[in-house]
C-alpha cells in the first residue's frame, strides 16, 4: 500500500511545501520519480507564466482524454483557480480522492468534488507509472463498528422484513 499520510497537514511555504512541492514530493516517495524544482514566483499566473504548460511533456507526462472512471492513482490534475490557466496541482490517490495543497491552507486529502473538481482543466499521467495498481482499499463492514446492542436490534429488524423463510426439508 502506498503510503503518502506523511505528506498531509504541512503548513504552505512557497516554493518549498506549495501545491507543486507537494506533487514532486509525492512522486518521488511513492513512485521514485524526480520532479525538476522549477523556479516559480509567487506571482506566477498573474504575470502569465503558464508555467506547469510549458513544461510538462519535458519532464514525463501526457494529458489524458479518458472519462473520470478511468483516472488512476498518481494521475495528476490540474486546476485554473481564478485564473486563466493552471495554477494549482494535485494527484489522485485512493477511491477518487485528490491529495493536494491550496494556497494558505494545510495538504490535504479531498474528495474530486467542489472547487477541485470546478476548476480542472486536464488530467496528466506520468510515463514511468502508467502501471501502478491503486492500493487496495480495506472492506469493512459498517455493522462490525455498531456495539452489540445495535447490532442485534440490527438483526432483529433484517428478520421482521426478511419476508417468509421458507422451511428446510
Amino acid at each position: 500500500m502506498a503510503h503518502y499520510q506523511h505528506l498531509l497537514g504541512r503548513q504552505f511555504e512557497w516554493q518549498v511545501k506549495d501545491c507543486y512541492g507537494l506533487l514532486r514530493d509525492f512522486y518521488k516517495d511513492i513512485f521514485h520519480v524526480d520532479l525538476p524544482n522549477f523556479a516559480r514566483p509567487e506571482d506566477f499566473y498573474q504575470r502569465g507564466l503558464n508555467l506547469f504548460q510549458e513544461h510538462y511533456r519535458e519532464v514525463g507526462f501526457r494529458e489524458l482524454n479518458v472519462h473520470p472512471s478511468e483516472y488512476k492513482f498518481g494521475d495528476v490534475i490540474l486546476c485554473a483557480i481564478d485564473s486563466s490557466f493552471g495554477n494549482h496541482c494535485g494527484v489522485f490517490v485512493e477511491n477518487g480522492r485528490v491529495i493536494h495543497h491550496l494556497y494558505g491552507r494545510l495538504s490535504e486529502v479531498s474528495p474530486f468534488r467542489g472547487i477541485v473538481r470546478n476548476s480542472c482543466i486536464g488530467v496528466y499521467r506520468h510515463k514511468d507509472v502508467t502501471d501502478f495498481s491503486a492500493p487496495q482499499t480495506e472492506v469493512k463492514d459498517l455493522r462490525d463498528f455498531l456495539s452489540p446492542k445495535k447490532q442485534k436490534k440490527l438483526d432483529e429488524l433484517r428478520a421482521t422484513y426478511s419476508g417468509p423463510q421458507e422451511q428446510a426439508d
